[in-house]
């Protein structure tokens, strides 16, 4: 599975025929949660758009790190977003990272 975003898009490449992809000028939040699984941690961001429906990427795939480090020059995120991503525990309540 591969992350792929530009400076409108956010698309998920699940395989060769199937993709998800949400604009960013739709995205309502933008929450964090993590989940025990084999044998450490997975952190995850979901993308809620306007109209119900939702993206989630994880840190096990491939374009994760650029994501997140291109997140800020397109959402407003605190300033300290990273820290409070990864401190949170797995289940635990979802960190909301921006709200529109």
């Amino acid at each position: 599975m591969d992350i792929l975003f530009d400076e409108q898009t956010l698309s998920v490449k699940y395989d060769e025929d199937i993709d998800n992809t949400l604009n960013w000028d739709d995205v309502t939040r933008i929450t964090g949660y993590k989940v025990f699984s084999y044998p450490g941690e997975v952190t995850f961001l979901v993308f809620d758009n306007e109209f119900g429906e939702n993206l989630e990427v994880s840190d096990e795939m491939s374009g994760w790190l650029e994501l997140m480090g291109g997140l800020p020059d397109i959402f407003p995120l605190p300033a300290d977003w990273q820290e409070l991503l990864y401190d949170c525990e797995p289940g635990e309540e979802d960190v909301t990272l921006f709200t529109r």
